[in-house]
C-alpha cells in the first residue's frame, strides 16, 4: 500500500502510516471474515467522518453484559478458527499451483524482476519501488536459461534469466479462482438480558 500511494515521491511515506494502519485494522480479513480491530476490541472502531451509530455493527443504544459479550466472542473465535483453516487449505492449493514448473516459450508475455538500488540523494527507496517490470515478449533463447526479451510498448530489448521471469496476465487472462467459503460475518447474538441506556 505504501508503494502504491507514494509512487515516485517517497519522502512522505511516514505521513501515510496512520491512514494505512486504520485501513488495515478496519478491513475485513478474507481469512477470518472479521476485521483485526473487531477481533481485538470486540467492536468496530469509530471511523473518521462516519455516521458511527448508523453504519457500524454492534453500536446503538443497547448495553451488553460482560458475560454475554464473552459468550459472543467465544462463538466468533470458533468461527474465525474454522475460517482460517479453510483459507489455509485454499491458499496452499493456490501456492502449489504456482509452484508448478513453468517455462516460457517464444511469443509469451512475461514480467521481469527488477533490481533497484536505493538513492538517498533522489529520495528513492528500493523497497517501495515496483518489483517487476513489463510486459515483455519472449523473442529468443540465448541459452537454455537466458532469454532475449522485447518490451511490448517501446520495443526495448534486454536479456534475463528464467528465474527472474513470471507470466504476465491481463484482466481477461487473470485466473478467477473461487474464493474459500467463509462463514457469516457476525455471530448470532447469544440469549442474554439487554438493557437500554
Amino acid at each position: 500500500m505504501l508503494a502504491q500511494f507514494t509512487g515516485k515521491e517517497q519522502r512522505n511515506w511516514d505521513d501515510l502510516l496512520p491512514e494505512m494502519t486504520l485501513a488495515l485494522d478496519t478491513s475485513v480479513c478474507e481469512a477470518t471474515g472479521y476485521s483485526p480491530a473487531f477481533l481485538v476490541q470486540g467492536r468496530e472502531p469509530r471511523a473518521p467522518k462516519a455516521l458511527y451509530d448508523e453504519q457500524t455493527f454492534g453500536t446503538g443504544h443497547t448495553m451488553t453484559t460482560p458475560e454475554a459479550k464473552a459468550t459472543k466472542m467465544r462463538v466468533i473465535f470458533e468461527m474465525v478458527r474454522r475460517n482460517q483453516q479453510t483459507a489455509s487449505i485454499e491458499q496452499a492449493r493456490h501456492y502449489n499451483l504456482r509452484r508448478r514448473k513453468w517455462r516460457p516459450v517464444v511469443g509469451d508475455r512475461v514480467l521481469v524482476k527488477e533490481h533497484h538500488l536505493s538513492k538517498a540523494t533522489e529520495n528513492f527507496g528500493a523497497k517501495l519501488a515496483p518489483k517487476y517490470a513489463g510486459p515483455y515478449r519472449v523473442m529468443n533463447f540465448v541459452s537454455p536459461v537466458i532469454v532475449e526479451l522485447d518490451k511490448v510498448h517501446n520495443g526495448k530489448r534486454r536479456t534475463a534469466h528464467l528465474s527472474e521471469l513470471k507470466p504476465f496476465y491481463d484482466d481477461e487472462e487473470a485466473d478467477a479462482a473461487e474464493s474459500p467459503k467463509i462463514l457469516p460475518r457476525h455471530a448470532p447474538e447469544p440469549n442474554s438480558t439487554q438493557g437500554e441506556e
